[in-house]
């Protein structure tokens, strides 16, 4: 592949985007993919799902079918917690009431919540927002359902991919006039980039 700068014509080719797929489908990561020098850079393959509808079809296809991999996984741990919980209750090794009030979660504001976070916006700048819940409330969410939890990790990942993207732009228009403020820019987008890494959380 050509890693230089400049503008040019895309190189996506069905061939190429077939190994993508294949190797993501192995479980290996989009970034160790990039890494290897015949393949193409992070932001180039983000920008192909968005250019190529050939691409974004059989890419996103992976993707779900990794997604529901780990949310199978997921529910089968939930499976096993629903007989092993009551026994620990039973046992004495774990308490049978939960204190607080209920829930207000929705799935209605969850989505909402989860378009902003892939447009860029982070959890503080969010939940600053009078309309929305507390940092507090939605780490609890992030930690009680599932569903949330993947939402808010693809966002996430969107929303990376989109920093990847923005990176490689600024560094295939940058000229000598411009050289020192895209260099900035670059640093400045790189470290979000670098904060993005989700939380995991333990049920």
């Amino acid at each position: 592949m050509d890693h230089t700068g400049g503008t040019k014509a895309s190189q996506y080719r069905r061939e190429i985007g077939e190994v993508i797929c294949a190797r993501s489908h192995a479980d290996e990561t989009i970034r160790s993919i990039a890494a290897d020098p015949a393949m193409p850079s992070y932001a180039t393959i983000f920008r192909w799902t968005k250019v190529s509808p050939e691409f974004a079809a059989i890419y996103g296809a992976v993707r779900r079918h990794l997604r529901e991999g780990k949310v199978k996984n997921r529910r089968l741990k939930h499976v096993s917690d629903a007989w092993r919980v009551p026994h620990e209750i039973k046992l004495g090794l774990r308490r049978h009431w939960v204190s607080g009030k209920k829930s207000t979660y929705e799935r209605a504001w969850a989505a909402r919540f989860c378009a902003r976070v892939a447009a860029g916006e982070t959890v503080m700048e969010i939940t600053a927002d009078p309309k929305m819940p507390s940092s507090k409330a939605v780490y609890t969410w992030l930690k009680r359902h599932e569903e949330f939890l993947d939402m808010y990790l693809e966002a996430k990942d969107d929303q990376r991919r989109w920093l990847e993207f923005m990176i490689e732009m600024i560094v295939m228009e940058t000229t000598p006039a411009t050289l020192k403020q895209d260099q900035a820019e670059v640093a400045r987008l790189e470290g979000r980039v670098g904060r993005l890494t989700p939380k995991t959380y333990q049920r």
